[in-house]
C-alpha cells in the first residue's frame, strides 16, 4: 500500500461535502483508508492518528483542503479520485458560490436560514456573523466548546433567532428537511429535540399514522445541559407555541440537567398547547407536575402525540416477540451467551441499554448507562456489550455511520468471529444524504456471520429496527423487506429490537441452565 496526497491550497470545503469525498474514497477496490478535511490543527491531528500524514499534508495551512489516501496502487488511488468527480456533493451543485456569509446575504437577500457544517473550531465565529445577519443557525459542526455553545445561543437569543446546534443533524423548517432529516409529511406536530434519531423516530411513526410535522427543531445534544440552560429548546417553545400550523408540541431529549429540567418544567406549565414530554430518565412526576403528558421512551412519546388525534401505532405483541426469540434460539451452540449491538445513533443505544438491562444485567459500552460498565477498548467486547459507533473515537476523521453504513461493517466482522456472539442488534436510520441502499451495503458482512456461526455450529440471530419514511429515497418498506429477506429479525422500533434481543439471550440462558 502506499499513500497519496492532494493538497488544494486556499480551498474551503464543508464538512458535508468532505464527509461525501471519504465516502465514495472509503468505498473503492484497493483503497485502504482515505481523509478529506481542511488542514486544521484537529485535522493534522486525524491524519496523524489514521497513519496518512507526510510532509505535504503537515505543512498544509488551515485553509488548505487536503486529501490523503492510502491504496493499493497510484492506477487504484486515480480510480478512486475520478469517482468523487462523477457524482458531486450536495454543496456542489448549489451555485453560485460564497466565500462568506456576508457575501451570500447580499446575492440572496430573502434568505432566512444559514445551514453550518464547519470544522468546530471555526463554528461559534461563523455563526455569530450569521446571526448578526439576521439568519436562523443549523449549525451540524461538532466538537464546538460547551462555553463558545452558550455565547451563540445567547446572541442568538439577543437577536430573536434559532440556534440550532452544534451538533444539530435534524431540522425540519416549513417542510423542508435540512442535513440529515428524513422526509415528512406536513402536519399538526410541532417538535423540538436534543436527539436528532429521537425526533427522527417520532416523526416517522406520525407520518406512519397518516399525520406529521408543522416544524422539528433539533437543539443539538448539549443544549440541556446546566452549561448551555436549555436556551435553545425554551426558544423552540416559544415558537412552535406562537406558530400557527403546530397545535401540539413534542419535547425529547435524553435526561435534562436538574436545573434545566426545572427550567423547562416552569415553561411547559405556562405553554398554551398540549405538550407531550419525552425527557428519557427524568422524573415522571416532576414531568406530569409541569401538566405535560408523559413519555418514558420514544414509542411512547410517538403513542401519547397520536392519542392527541385519535389514532394509534401497532406494535409486535409481547407474544410474537416471545415466538420470533424461541425460534432464534432453536439450534444456537453452548457458547453463544451475548448480544452484540453495533449502533449508529446515540439516543437509540442509550434506549436499547435502558431497555435490555433490566432482563439480562449490565451492558458494557463506550457510552455506558454507569461508569463501571464502560468498556477498558471500545473494540474489544465484554459480555453483553453495546458500542455506539457514531463516537468521536470511532468518526474521527471518518464519515458517521449513518452517512456512510460501511464505517461499521469491521465492528460487525469482528463480532461474528466471536463464538459467544449470540445475537447481532443494529439500527439503520435512512436520511436523504445517505447510501442509497444502507442494508444492501451491510448485509453481506451479516450473512458472513450468519454463515460463520453455522460453520461452528452454532446459530446467529440479528436483529434489528429500521427508521424513516416511505418517502425517504431508501424507502423505509423495501430496507425492511431486504433485510427480512436474509433471514434478520426486524423489528417496528429500536425498543421492540432490545426487547427480543434480551428475550433471546434470556431464553437462552434458561436452556443452558437445564
Amino acid at each position: 500500500m502506499s499513500l497519496f496526497t492532494i493538497l488544494q491550497k486556499d480551498t474551503y470545503v464543508d464538512s458535508l461535502a468532505s464527509l461525501f469525498t471519504m465516502s465514495v474514497l472509503m468505498d473503492c477496490e484497493g483503497v485502504e483508508s482515505a481523509y478529506a478535511g481542511m488542514a486544521t490543527a484537529s485535522g493534522k491531528q486525524t491524519l496523524e492518528e489514521l497513519g496518512l500524514a507526510d510532509d505535504q499534508a503537515r505543512g498544509a495551512g488551515e485553509g488548505d483542503f487536503v486529501i490523503a489516501v492510502r491504496a493499493a496502487s497510484r492506477e487504484a488511488f486515480e480510480a478512486a479520485m475520478a469517482k468523487t468527480k462523477k457524482a458531486p456533493p450536495p454543496t456542489e451543485a448549489q451555485k453560485p458560490a460564497f466565500r462568506t456569509v456576508e457575501e451570500a446575504v447580499r446575492a440572496e437577500p430573502r434568505a432566512n436560514i444559514c445551514s453550518i457544517a464547519v470544522p468546530g473550531e471555526y463554528a461559534c465565529e461563523v455563526t455569530k456573523q450569521a446571526l448578526e445577519l439576521g439568519l436562523h443557525c443549523i449549525v451540524f459542526s461538532s466538537n464546538v466548546p460547551l462555553a463558545q455553545e452558550r455565547e451563540m445561543k445567547e446572541l442568538a437569543r439577543q437577536k430573536g433567532l434559532l440556534c440550532m446546534g452544534p451538533d444539530c443533524g435534524v431540522a425540519n423548517i416549513n417542510g423542508a428537511a435540512f442535513v440529515l432529516s428524513s422526509i415528512n409529511n406536513r402536519g399538526p406536530f410541532g417538535i423540538c429535540g436534543a436527539s436528532g434519531c429521537g425526533i427522527q423516530h417520532v416523526a416517522a411513526f406520525l407520518h406512519e399514522a397518516g399525520s406529521g410535522v408543522s416544524q422539528t427543531i433539533g437543539t443539538g445534544g448539549n443544549d440541556l445541559k446546566e452549561e448551555v440552560g436549555g436556551i435553545t429548546m425554551l426558544m423552540g417553545i416559544d415558537a412552535l407555541e406562537n406558530g400557527p400550523d403546530t397545535e401540539y408540541i413534542v419535547l425529547i431529549s435524553r435526561k435534562p440537567d436538574p436545573g434545566v429540567l426545572q427550567t423547562l418544567t416552569d415553561r411547559i406549565r405556562r405553554c398554551k398547547k398540549p405538550v407531550v414530554a419525552c425527557f428519557m430518565g427524568a422524573d415522571r412526576a416532576a414531568v406530569e407536575a409541569s401538566g405535560a403528558l408523559w413519555a418514558g421512551d420514544l414509542d411512547g412519546c410517538a403513542r401519547q402525540a397520536l392519542s392527541l388525534i385519535g389514532r394509534q401505532i401497532d406494535f409486535d405483541s409481547d407474544e410474537a416477540l416471545t415466538a420470533m426469540a424461541r425460534e432464534a434460539v432453536e439450534g444456537m451452540s453452548p457458547q453463544q451467551k451475548y448480544v452484540r449491538g453495533v449502533y449508529c445513533g446515540g439516543t437509540y443505544c442509550d434506549e436499547v441499554m435502558q431497555t435490555m438491562q433490566p432482563v439480562i444485567g449490565g451492558i458494557h459500552s463506550n457510552c455506558p448507562l454507569s461508569p463501571e460498565l464502560r468498556l477498558a477498548d471500545s473494540r474489544v467486547s465484554v459480555g453483553n456489550t453495546v458500542i455506539d459507533s457514531g463516537e468521536e473515537e470511532f468518526t474521527r476523521g471518518r464519515p458517521h455511520p449513518t452517512l456512510e453504513p460501511s464505517m461499521r461493517l469491521p465492528l460487525i466482522a469482528r463480532e461474528g468471529l466471536d463464538p459467544e456472539t449470540a445475537v447481532i442488534l443494529l439500527d439503520f436510520i435512512l436520511t436523504p444524504p445517505e447510501h442509497i441502499d444502507p442494508a444492501g451495503v451491510t448485509l453481506p458482512a451479516l450473512t458472513r456471520a450468519m454463515e460463520q456461526a453455522r460453520a461452528r455450529g452454532g446459530k446467529l440471530a440479528v436483529v434489528c429496527s429500521v427508521l424513516g419514511t416511505d418517502a425517504d429515497l431508501q424507502n423505509v418498506d423495501l430496507q425492511r423487506q431486504k433485510l427480512r429477506d436474509a433471514g434478520v429479525y426486524v423489528c417496528r422500533s429500536n425498543r421492540q429490537a432490545g426487547q427480543l434481543a434480551a428475550r433471546i439471550i434470556q431464553l437462552k440462558q434458561e436452556r443452558d441452565s437445564k
